[in-house]
Parts: C-alpha cells; sequence; structure tokens
C-alpha cells in the first residue's frame, strides 16, 4: 500500500500519486469528502446527456390513440 503526505502549493495542499497506479498524466478527478473524512477521486466522465436529439411529443408518438379519459 501507497502512503502519501499533503504538501502545500500556493493557497492549496497537494497530494502526489504514485506512478504505479498508472494514471493518466492529464486525467481530469472530481473530488469530494467522503464518510470519516475520506477523499475520492472519481474520473471524470462526459455528460451522457450532452448532444441528445430533443424529446419532441409530435415525432415520437405519431398514430398512437389515446384512451377515452386521457388528453
Amino acid at each position: 500500500m501507497n502512503s502519501v503526505k499533503t504538501r502545500k502549493v500556493g493557497n492549496s495542499l497537494a497530494i502526489t500519486i504514485p506512478k504505479d497506479l498508472n494514471i493518466e498524466e492529464v486525467k481530469e478527478f472530481i473530488v469530494y469528502k467522503g464518510v470519516n473524512n475520506v477523499i475520492v477521486l472519481a474520473p471524470k466522465i462526459p455528460n451522457p446527456f450532452d448532444n441528445i436529439e430533443p424529446f419532441i411529443i409530435d415525432n415520437h408518438f405519431e398514430g398512437v390513440v389515446l384512451l377515452d379519459n386521457e388528453g
């Protein structure tokens, strides 16, 4: 198990990630503090909802017949 220490860089604290973890050099992470003050680094992924065509009810439900109590 690797052990690392925080160090001051400007007004922030930095932690070096050991090379043997094989993390890409320009990888971006989301960082947050979890339960019991555990620091979590989660790889940032693209938003799956970007560039999705808009949902238009007229095009997607053409020919659908409504029930008597709908509409």
